[in-house]
């Protein structure tokens, strides 16, 4: 038995930032991070090259969650990846930074009734956080431009945009100039709408995650206990008080217990303890501390859909790269002498942007909206739907890749979904997944978007930039009718490992179940500070709502606890 000040379940994104920010004021008050799996810092796991392949590759890192059986997409059963390990999925993720439309963080602010979440603090927080590298090639400056005075350049996490681009990124660009879709500096300024390019979370050769920015040098009054899952919350009458981890240890708060175990573990978390619906837990026999009916609901995600171009052998050596065992394995093994060969330094960020289509608007599914998520969705920066290029070959279709094969895969993902999922108990055994049903496409508004949406990506990938160097179209629809890109989608849905608003924020029980505060509604000392907490999901790439999350309570905890924020984290290298 020990206690602790504050304890922090969960060593993920949300959770390696908030640790570091306690531990490092001036109070200097015990911090205990207890995460699930192990370490994460081995530089086999830090290659650029391998940063779309990493979550498949090195299953100690992933929770490799699947979701449940999709009826709406022909018993579709997706991959539902989660980071398990120190830095949580941004350890594995795909690196992309982006943080989304001004817009969205005012609603955020709206919805709970506190200005900390509009995009004036969402923007000087993510100035801390942020230490930005913005060489951009000269070639390049006409699509990506930053200004350098919006972004944070001292901050913690090394964001760049690479030393060396893809020879055919300039085609993305040319092509959306080609079918008439805007063109945006910087999809980073809080207008996200038009097709640009952000940066992404490598620099000097390596991926940067959460352990890495903010856990490298933590101080002597931070312990961090690896490989200690936590399987209940422990309480005295409503006053959460510590925790157990499965192997029987119990560690005791003094002040507060954060859990930050992210969209699914933490919903599963706090009904295994006796927060949730009551008639779920009554199911498995679980006694209630507090009913509260939105745990495990509205879970929310970004899903997508590609299509692929088989190009002509001089297009790109990275996906024939890729798809080469024998090469990758013979670069691993240079890098451990040289540390400069391609494992180092391929990948750049990748081009993408958000977009608006008057076909959405003027649909009757749309019309069928409520005015006020009409009006939301009116906004000037809210976009519909996302494309982004140079991604890994995801859906194949009938066709069998051959060694040295070119691909080019280009996504489409639905924004603000309207189809709302599930987290349940399986089990009360916390090491058995819990049931996850995102219920992907189950609102007809977001197949309107999601057909719509492919329908841009074909005309994209059909313009005379990609044309030249393409030999076929390769995993998608037959045609442009909606009937065969119903059918395409509904049989070739992914997440984007975006899962959110399982414990979202409100502004009392009826509507939410932590305060803006991150306080668990009916309970005391107990609080939750991961993406479940969002009460509508952004559109962007979720990892920098995770650190702005573990960032926003922080700042909350300090002042509420006298702690005077202090000593400042620097990036390391």
């Amino acid at each position: 038995m020990a206690d602790y000040d504050f304890i922090i379940v969960g060593g993920g994104t949300s959770g390696c930032v908030l640790a570091s920010r306690l531990a490092n004021t001036c109070a200097a008050p015990t911090v205990l991070l207890l995460e699930a799996g192990g370490k994460t810092d081995d530089p086999s796991y830090l290659y650029p090259a391998d940063r779309f392949s990493l979550a498949f590759d090195e299953p100690s890192l992933n929770w490799q969650y699947k979701t449940e059986p999709q009826s709406q997409l022909k018993g579709q059963q997706i991959d539902y990846s989660r980071g398990k390990g120190l830095g949580g999925s941004s350890a594995i993720n795909f690196c992309a930074w982006l943080i989304g439309g001004e817009e969205e963080f005012n609603e955020w602010a709206r919805l709970v009734g506190d200005d900390a979440f509009d995009w004036k603090h969402t923007k000087e927080r993510m100035k801390k956080i942020e230490h930005c590298h913005q060489e951009i090639p000269a070639t390049y400056q006409k699509y990506v431009n930053p200004k350098v005075e919006d972004h944070g350049t001292a901050g913690v996490l090394h964001l760049a945009y690479g030393e060396n681009w893809e020879p055919n990124i300039m085609n993305s660009f040319q092509a959306a100039e080609q079918c008439n879709m805007p063109l945006n500096p910087d999809i980073n300024s809080g207008n996200p709408i038009g097709f640009g390019m952000a940066p992404a979370c490598i620099y000097d050769g390596r991926r940067h995650s959460a352990s890495s920015a903010y856990l490298s040098d933590h101080p002597p009054n931070m312990t961090i206990l690896l490989n200690s899952m936590v399987d209940k919350i422990l309480f005295s009458g409503s006053t959460a008080i510590g925790v157990r981890t499965t192997n029987g240890l119990k560690f005791y708060a003094r002040k507060e217990t954060i859990l930050c175990g992210g969209a699914i573990n933490s919903p599963q978390l706090l009904m295994l303890s006796g927060v949730g619906p009551s008639e779920a837990l009554r199911q498995y026999d679980i006694p209630v501390i507090q009913d509260l009916q939105h745990v495990g609901k509205n879970l929310q995600d970004h899903c997508f859909a590609a299509c692929t171009l088989l190009q002509k052998p001089w297009t790109n050596e990275r996906t024939a790269f890729e798809y080469n065992g024998d090469a990758k394995r013979a670069a691993k093994a240079k890098d451990k002498t040289d540390g400069t060969n391609t494992m180092s330094i391929t990948y750049s960020p990748v081009p993408m942007g958000w977009f608006k289509r008057d076909s959405i608007y003027d649909s009757s599914e749309f019309m069928a909206l409520s005015k006020a998520t009409q009006e939301f969705l009116l906004k000037p920066t809210v976009g519909l739907f996302e494309i982004s290029t140079h991604a890994p070959l995801l859906f194949k279709g009938d066709y069998s890749p051959q060694p040295n094969d070119r691909f080019f895969t280009a996504l489409v993902y639905v924004m603000n979904p309207q189809s709302k999922g599930t987290v349940l108990l399986s089990s009360t055994n916390p090491l058995t997944p819990p049931k996850i049903d995102p219920n992907f496409l189950s609102h007809s508004f977001d197949r309107r978007v999601a057909i719509e949406g492919m329908l841009q990506l074909m005309t994209f990938l059909e313009t005379p930039a990609f044309q030249e160097d393409t030999i076929k179209m390769i995993g998608c629809p037959k045609s442009r009718s909606e009937a065969d890109v119903w059918d395409y989608l509904s049989t070739n849905l992914g997440s984007s490992w975006h899962m959110s608003c399982t414990v979202k924020m409100g502004k009392t029980k009826d509507d939410g179940c932590v305060d803006s505060s991150f306080r668990v509604f009916g309970v005391n000392r107990l609080r939750v500070a991961d993406l479940s907490v969002l009460p509508l999901l952004p559109n962007n790439h979720t990892q920098s709502t995770a650190y702005l999350i573990g960032e926003t309570i922080a700042e909350k905890l300090v002042t509420e606890h006298g702690l005077q924020a202090g000593k400042v984290v620097s990036p390391k290298l």
